[in-house]
């Protein structure tokens, strides 16, 4: 078939250092203890192009704002540290092409973002069960240096854990002890939104990671040394990658990010071996392509459907399965009314040829105006259906809307709303409507998982309404700037829900209620528990039949990343990595301890506690290249150091949690330094993204006079001159002059 139409529904809801242990590595398989060798940190580099581009935006769904593009040319090294001794990559050091399709039947390891290619995070392993879980404890912990929003799945391979941090970094630890092995930190030159990554993939010797400034990289698995760095994105202007690194049978999947940007969603696959590209899928059609008559006019050439949170694959028919986002632009539909294929929809590809092919697709919603992204990750799977096993495959999205579709033909089988909905027919006004779920509400990317046992399908999600409001109907697409109707609404007190599903029945069994918002995904064991977690940061385990809670533990960060499980020695492990929440970030949440990988087993033995000794937050320049110097700002401003002074303490506590204590970006993008200097923002510009904005969970809130004194702020902060002898304030209101005040990436210490 070629389609499915939309259900009816009022509307169809929507290293500065890097260290190795060669000793180490070779010796996991024994358990012998690690010795830390740290060396000097030497540059391996491979030439490439890149097209950087710094935009400064919040989140991928909050985000702040973006800024101008820019063209450069040059190579693209990145960090690392040569080996006391060579040791050369080979396939022994990852899995090959059959360990990687039989995932599912390995339980020792974990080495895809969700267990197997089919996305279901279920594992046999049986030691931790309903009898011994409450002793389930802490085995080990380590610090992360490069502090953030912490989404990556940990890749265990081994007895190594390989996972990814929020400026596109790779850390390999010991997965007994969580001793680092190695560290290939990274600096993206530009982010477009927030700071994220979801995890590594492994291949061909060689540890895969994707950036945000669209790079595609290969790291030697055993050293981090870099193999070869490629261009991925066709337009970096607004596109990037935040997902994982799928590696199948040679190739490696990625898809582009930025649907808010004016992208156009961008499925690629490269060659593990030396990155090459293979193919592009584009998720909105062109001229002449099925589908293309759902855009009207010239609407699909920013028509949105990125792609960043994560595929599944069918390995038997090589169907590739991937959930194209929201359309451009957000929270207007003027110009675009109509299906907008293939946003918020479930597309299956066949990959098995030249070039990918859809067998069906099913759209979830039309005319989205609320973010409503499909951003769960597919999840494939067998379940039994009024008596008869069928091939299933389950997707959500941001609505809080839950499907369970035949897998082969995309015909319906379930479809039930798990979040509150209102509001979500009518587009957002400039008075201001409100509407549930809120844009970081509903079901997020980790989605959930199916319970064989009982034949039940266990998925998180989030409570939360807000007050959605537009500045115009008609935006205009620039590029490197935002494409929407307006701000993101302001973050409320979310609430989280853990929801079983009936497989057969489509009925509800139970429901959960969580204190925080619900993101991290389920994990579900063969002894029937339910593993999960809420962004408050607690880890719970449920009965997956039952929805009896056996366990709970505060990990004391913020969880937005899914949980794995593996084994070694006979001991069973669940490893998740936790931070800031980011762009997730509510009121209600508490403050995180920073970020940290937890390892929890049985007993009662002290937990070994790591700090992030050996790391660095990122490399020394962006993408490991010597740093070019900055550029410096022109034009002065009017503002006072009374201003400057009241500024540094609103910042400090409004945006210091996502933009850094000193501007340096943590969550969100940086606010001074070479990098933001490469935006040439203006000043007006400049304003216009703070007062709009920011702060992340409440934009707009600040009171005028406030804002004013944190552009003073953030304009001392970057060097740009105070005129009239520093007597006359920032005005409240925007002076039309300040465009001609370019705002550059020199970093001073602000004149109070």
């Amino acid at each position: 078939m070629n389609s499915v139409p939309t259900l009816d529904r009022p509307a169809a809801r929507k290293a500065a250092r890097t260290t190795l242990e060669t000793d180490a590595l070779r010796s996991l398989r024994n358990g012998a203890p690690d010795s830390q060798d740290l060396d000097d940190p030497s540059v391996d580099s491979t030439d490439g192009s890149r097209n950087p581009l710094w935009l400064m935006v919040g989140g991928m769904a909050v985000f702040f704002g973006v800024v101008a593009a820019v063209m450069t040319q040059g190579s693209m090294p990145r960090e690392s540290v040569s080996p006391p001794a060579p040791f050369t990559a080979t396939a022994a050091n990852s899995p090959d092409t059959e360990k990687l399709l039989t995932a599912e039947q390995d339980d020792e390891d974990w080495i895809l973002p969700g267990k197997s290619y089919f996305g279901n995070r279920y594992t046999a392993l049986r030691q931790i069960d309903k009898t011994n879980v409450g002793t389930l404890g802490v085995g080990w912990r380590t610090s992360i240096a490069d502090d953030g929003e912490q989404e990556a799945a940990p890749i265990v391979f081994n007895g190594v854990m390989y996972l990814s941090t929020p400026h596109d970094g790779v850390l390999a630890l010991n997965a007994r002890n969580g001793k680092l092995l190695w560290q290939a930190p990274y600096s993206p030159a530009y982010v477009l939104l927030f700071a994220a990554n979801r995890g590594v993939g492994l291949g061909d010797g060689k540890v895969f990671i994707a950036t945000q400034d669209c790079r595609v990289i290969a790291l030697d698995a055993t050293t981090g040394k870099s193999v070869w760095n490629v261009q991925g994105c066709r337009d970096t202007s607004n596109s990037f990658y935040s997902m994982a690194a799928y590696v199948y049978k040679d190739q490696i999947l990625l898809g582009t990010g930025g649907g808010d940007n004016g992208t156009i969603g961008l499925i690629s696959a490269f060659s593990i071996h030396d990155g090459k590209r293979l193919w592009d899928w584009q998720t909105i059609p062109g001229p002449g392509q099925p589908g293309h008559e759902t855009w009207p006019g010239d609407s699909w050439k920013h028509g949105g459907g990125a792609v960043w949170s994560g595929m599944s694959v069918d390995p038997d028919s090589d169907t590739l399965f991937v959930a194209p986002g929201n359309p451009g632009p957000d929270l207007v539909a003027t110009g675009r009314q109509g299906r907008n294929l293939y946003t918020n929809s479930l597309v299956a590809l066949d990959i098995s040829g030249a070039q990918p092919r859809i067998r069906w697709y099913y759209q979830l919603l039309q005319n989205d105006t609320h973010d409503s992204d499909p951003a769960m990750i597919p999840v494939l799977f067998e379940g039994q259906v009024n008596g008869q096993k069928r091939k299933l495959v389950a997707i959500g999205d941001k609505a809080g809307d839950f499907v369970l579709l035949d897998r082969e033909s995309g015909a319906v089988v379930h479809r039930l709303a798990l979040s509150h909905q209102e509001g979500l027919e009518t587009q957002p006004t400039r008075e201001g409507a409100e509407a549930c779920p809120n844009h970081g509400g509903g079901i997020e990317w980790n989605g959930g998982a199916y319970d064989p046992n009982s034949n039940s399908f266990l998925v998180p999600s989030t409570e939360e309404c807000a007050l959605w409001r537009i500045a115009t109907d008609d935006p205009q697409y620039v590029a490197g700037q935002p494409y929407t109707g307006g701000a993101f609404p302001k973050r409320q007190n979310g609430t989280g829900v853990v929801t079983s599903i009936d497989v057969s029945s489509g009925k509800v069994r139970w429901r959960n209620p969580l204190p925080y918002p619900a993101e991290g995904g389920v994990l579900i064991t063969a002894t029937g528990l339910a593993f999960t977690s809420d962004v408050g940061g607690n880890l719970y385990a449920f009965d997956a039949a039952s929805g009896r809670q056996y366990w709970r533990d505060l990990t004391g960060s913020n969880i937005v990343a899914p949980i794995s499980a593996y084994q070694l020695d006979g001991t069973e492990y669940l490893v998740v990595v936790a931070g800031e929440a980011g762009n997730q970030q509510t009121p209600n949440l508490p403050t995180s301890q920073g970020s940290r990988v937890i390892s929890y087993r049985l007993g009662e033995a002290p937990a070994i506690v790591n700090d992030a000794s050996g790391q660095v937050a990122r490399a020394s320049a962006p993408n490991g290249a010597d740093a070019a110097p900055p550029i410096a700002s022109t034009g002065s401003v009017p503002y006072t150091p009374e201003q400057v002074a009241q500024g540094s303490a609103i910042y400090a506590a409004s945006c210091a949690a996502c933009h850094g204590a000193n501007l340096e970006g943590v969550s969100a993008p940086a606010l001074t330094g070479a990098g933001f200097g490469r935006s040439h923002l203006n000043a007006l510009q400049l304003d216009d993204v703070v007062t709009k904005q920011m702060p992340l969970t409440s934009p707009g809130s600040l009171k005028p006079d406030e804002y004013a004194s944190v552009m003073a702020f953030v304009l001392s902060y970057d060097c740009v001159k105070r005129s009239g002898g520093g007597k006359q304030p920032f005005p409240t209101n925007s002076l039309p002059s300040l465009q001609h005040v370019t705002v550059g990436g020199t970093t001073c210490t602000p004149k109070k």
